[in-house]
Protein backbone atom coordinates (compact mmCIF):
# COMPACT_ATOMS: atom_id res chain seq x y z
CA UNK A 1 0.00 0.00 0.00
CA UNK A 2 1.29 3.44 -0.78
CA UNK A 3 0.38 6.64 1.01
CA UNK A 4 1.25 9.71 -0.49
CA UNK A 5 1.38 12.89 1.59
CA UNK A 6 1.95 16.25 0.45
CA UNK A 7 4.22 19.08 1.76
CA UNK A 8 3.72 22.45 0.61
CA UNK A 9 6.47 24.47 0.78
CA UNK A 10 5.54 28.13 1.37
CA UNK A 11 8.82 30.20 1.39
CA UNK A 12 9.64 31.43 -2.00
CA UNK A 13 12.36 28.56 -3.78
CA UNK A 14 12.61 30.70 -7.12
CA UNK A 15 12.78 35.01 -7.85
CA UNK A 16 12.29 35.55 -11.63
CA UNK A 17 13.32 38.45 -12.64
CA UNK A 18 10.84 40.57 -15.35
CA UNK A 19 11.63 43.90 -16.10
CA UNK A 20 11.76 45.31 -12.48
CA UNK A 21 9.43 43.17 -11.02
CA UNK A 22 10.05 40.28 -8.75
CA UNK A 23 8.30 37.15 -9.65
CA UNK A 24 8.45 34.85 -6.43
CA UNK A 25 6.96 31.19 -7.04
CA UNK A 26 6.16 28.15 -5.00
CA UNK A 27 5.88 24.68 -5.18
CA UNK A 28 4.79 21.44 -3.37
CA UNK A 29 6.62 18.30 -3.00
CA UNK A 30 5.27 14.92 -2.91
CA UNK A 31 6.64 12.38 -0.83
CA UNK A 32 5.72 8.28 -1.61
CA UNK A 33 5.95 6.49 1.61
CA UNK A 34 5.41 2.58 1.45
CA UNK A 35 3.77 0.78 4.12
CA UNK A 36 3.41 -2.86 4.20
CA UNK A 37 -0.12 -3.91 3.20
CA UNK A 38 -2.54 -6.11 5.68
CA UNK A 39 -2.31 -9.81 5.71
CA UNK A 40 -5.24 -10.88 3.82
CA UNK A 41 -3.86 -9.00 1.02
CA UNK A 42 -0.52 -10.54 0.93
CA UNK A 43 -2.22 -13.73 1.82
CA UNK A 44 -4.56 -13.53 -1.70
CA UNK A 45 -1.98 -12.41 -3.78
CA UNK A 46 -0.39 -16.36 -2.44
CA UNK A 47 -3.77 -17.88 -3.81
CA UNK A 48 -3.55 -15.86 -7.09
CA UNK A 49 0.12 -16.93 -7.57
CA UNK A 50 -1.01 -20.49 -6.60
CA UNK A 51 -3.47 -20.24 -8.90
CA UNK A 52 -1.03 -19.30 -11.70
CA UNK A 53 1.32 -22.04 -11.52
CA UNK A 54 3.87 -19.25 -9.82
CA UNK A 55 5.91 -20.96 -7.11
CA UNK A 56 8.39 -17.82 -6.84
CA UNK A 57 5.41 -15.55 -6.06
CA UNK A 58 3.72 -17.77 -4.02
CA UNK A 59 6.18 -18.44 -1.62
CA UNK A 60 7.26 -14.38 -1.59
CA UNK A 61 3.29 -13.72 -0.78
CA UNK A 62 3.00 -16.66 1.64
CA UNK A 63 5.91 -15.32 3.53
CA UNK A 64 5.33 -11.83 3.80
CA UNK A 65 1.47 -12.48 4.25
CA UNK A 66 2.44 -14.85 7.37
CA UNK A 67 4.61 -13.04 8.97
CA UNK A 68 2.25 -9.68 8.46
CA UNK A 69 -0.27 -11.98 10.63
CA UNK A 70 1.49 -13.10 12.93
CA UNK A 71 2.73 -9.57 13.95
CA UNK A 72 -0.87 -8.31 14.04
CA UNK A 73 -1.49 -10.91 15.86
CA UNK A 74 0.75 -10.35 18.77
CA UNK A 75 0.04 -6.53 18.56
CA UNK A 76 -2.44 -6.97 21.59
CA UNK A 77 -3.96 -9.65 24.14
CA UNK A 78 -7.48 -9.73 22.01
CA UNK A 79 -9.77 -12.96 22.22
CA UNK A 80 -8.60 -14.05 19.21
CA UNK A 81 -4.60 -13.79 19.20
CA UNK A 82 -3.92 -17.72 19.76
CA UNK A 83 -6.40 -18.76 17.12
CA UNK A 84 -4.95 -16.56 14.97
CA UNK A 85 -1.29 -17.55 15.81
CA UNK A 86 -2.53 -21.27 14.64
CA UNK A 87 -3.30 -20.00 11.91
CA UNK A 88 0.37 -18.72 11.57
CA UNK A 89 2.16 -22.21 12.75
CA UNK A 90 -0.52 -23.67 9.66
CA UNK A 91 1.30 -21.36 7.20
CA UNK A 92 4.74 -21.46 8.10
CA UNK A 93 4.13 -25.24 7.43
CA UNK A 94 3.01 -24.60 4.13
CA UNK A 95 6.43 -23.33 2.99
CA UNK A 96 8.49 -26.53 2.34
CA UNK A 97 5.34 -28.11 0.95
CA UNK A 98 5.29 -25.06 -1.45
CA UNK A 99 8.75 -25.75 -2.53
CA UNK A 100 8.33 -29.40 -3.15
CA UNK A 101 5.28 -28.71 -5.67
CA UNK A 102 2.91 -30.63 -3.00
CA UNK A 103 0.73 -27.38 -1.38
CA UNK A 104 -2.84 -27.63 -2.85
CA UNK A 105 -4.73 -24.69 -3.52
CA UNK A 106 -8.43 -26.09 -2.09
CA UNK A 107 -5.43 -26.77 1.48
CA UNK A 108 -4.43 -22.82 1.02
CA UNK A 109 -7.70 -20.92 0.34
CA UNK A 110 -9.49 -23.13 3.41
CA UNK A 111 -6.39 -21.72 6.16
CA UNK A 112 -6.67 -17.89 4.40
CA UNK A 113 -10.76 -18.44 4.78
CA UNK A 114 -9.84 -18.82 8.42
CA UNK A 115 -7.32 -16.46 9.12
CA UNK A 116 -10.16 -13.68 7.29
CA UNK A 117 -12.46 -14.63 9.67
CA UNK A 118 -10.30 -14.56 12.78
CA UNK A 119 -8.67 -10.76 11.30
CA UNK A 120 -12.07 -9.70 11.20
CA UNK A 121 -13.00 -10.73 14.44
CA UNK A 122 -10.31 -8.88 15.99
CA UNK A 123 -10.32 -5.74 14.70
CA UNK A 124 -14.08 -5.68 15.50
CA UNK A 125 -13.53 -6.67 18.76
CA UNK A 126 -10.90 -3.76 19.17
CA UNK A 127 -13.18 -1.55 17.75
CA UNK A 128 -16.42 -2.31 20.39
CA UNK A 129 -13.75 -1.92 22.76
CA UNK A 130 -13.74 1.69 21.69
CA UNK A 131 -15.56 4.23 22.98
CA UNK A 132 -17.64 5.24 20.05
CA UNK A 133 -18.45 2.82 17.18
CA UNK A 134 -19.35 6.24 15.25
CA UNK A 135 -16.08 6.71 14.71
CA UNK A 136 -15.46 3.30 13.05
CA UNK A 137 -18.30 2.98 10.68
CA UNK A 138 -15.28 2.49 7.76
CA UNK A 139 -13.53 -0.26 9.69
CA UNK A 140 -16.18 -1.81 10.84
CA UNK A 141 -17.96 -2.19 7.55
CA UNK A 142 -14.64 -3.54 5.75
CA UNK A 143 -14.30 -5.75 8.81
CA UNK A 144 -17.70 -7.37 8.54
CA UNK A 145 -17.21 -7.66 4.49
CA UNK A 146 -13.82 -9.38 5.14
CA UNK A 147 -15.24 -11.79 7.20
CA UNK A 148 -18.12 -12.44 4.89
CA UNK A 149 -15.51 -13.06 2.50
CA UNK A 150 -14.07 -15.87 4.84
CA UNK A 151 -17.35 -17.38 5.11
CA UNK A 152 -16.48 -20.76 3.15
CA UNK A 153 -13.96 -21.60 5.66
CA UNK A 154 -17.06 -22.94 8.03
CA UNK A 155 -19.13 -24.57 5.61
CA UNK A 156 -22.59 -25.49 6.03
CA UNK A 157 -25.62 -24.52 8.54
CA UNK A 158 -22.88 -22.04 10.32
CA UNK A 159 -22.09 -20.84 7.34
CA UNK A 160 -25.38 -19.44 6.53
CA UNK A 161 -26.50 -18.74 10.27
CA UNK A 162 -22.70 -16.18 10.50
CA UNK A 163 -24.02 -15.19 6.72
CA UNK A 164 -27.00 -14.17 8.04
CA UNK A 165 -26.01 -12.14 10.77
CA UNK A 166 -23.45 -10.80 9.19
CA UNK A 167 -26.32 -9.10 6.68
CA UNK A 168 -28.01 -7.82 9.63
CA UNK A 169 -25.18 -6.84 11.15
CA UNK A 170 -23.84 -4.52 8.05
CA UNK A 171 -27.57 -2.91 7.50
CA UNK A 172 -27.15 -1.57 10.79
CA UNK A 173 -23.81 -0.35 10.69
CA UNK A 174 -24.76 1.48 7.85
CA UNK A 175 -27.32 3.47 10.04
CA UNK A 176 -24.21 4.92 11.83
CA UNK A 177 -22.95 6.86 8.81
CA UNK A 178 -26.42 8.40 8.85
CA UNK A 179 -25.56 10.73 11.48
CA UNK A 180 -28.00 12.26 14.38
CA UNK A 181 -30.58 10.48 16.28
CA UNK A 182 -30.08 7.43 13.86
CA UNK A 183 -26.96 7.00 14.35
CA UNK A 184 -27.06 7.05 18.32
CA UNK A 185 -30.65 5.17 18.21
CA UNK A 186 -28.68 2.19 16.26
CA UNK A 187 -25.62 2.08 18.34
CA UNK A 188 -26.48 0.02 21.58
CA UNK A 189 -28.12 -2.53 19.05
CA UNK A 190 -25.03 -2.28 16.53
CA UNK A 191 -22.64 -3.85 19.64
CA UNK A 192 -24.68 -6.05 20.62
CA UNK A 193 -25.03 -7.82 16.75
CA UNK A 194 -21.48 -7.48 16.57
CA UNK A 195 -21.08 -8.88 20.27
CA UNK A 196 -22.90 -12.16 18.54
CA UNK A 197 -20.98 -12.14 15.87
CA UNK A 198 -18.00 -12.67 17.64
CA UNK A 199 -19.52 -15.16 20.25
CA UNK A 200 -20.50 -17.22 17.12
CA UNK A 201 -17.39 -17.23 15.53
CA UNK A 202 -15.23 -18.03 18.74
CA UNK A 203 -17.58 -20.68 18.98
CA UNK A 204 -17.39 -21.78 15.33
CA UNK A 205 -13.28 -21.45 15.38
Amino acid sequence: MKKYVMFAISAAILNVCVGNMSVATTTSLVIVQDETPEAEILLDKAVEAEAAGNQEALLSSLTAGTAALEKEANADKGSFKDKLLNQVGALQKFAPMVKSGLLKGDVLKKVINTVKMLLAAKRIESALGGSNLLENVGGLTKNLGLMKAGLPALGGDSQRKLGGLLDTAMSSVGNLSKGGMTAKTAEPAVKKQLGGILDFVKEAM
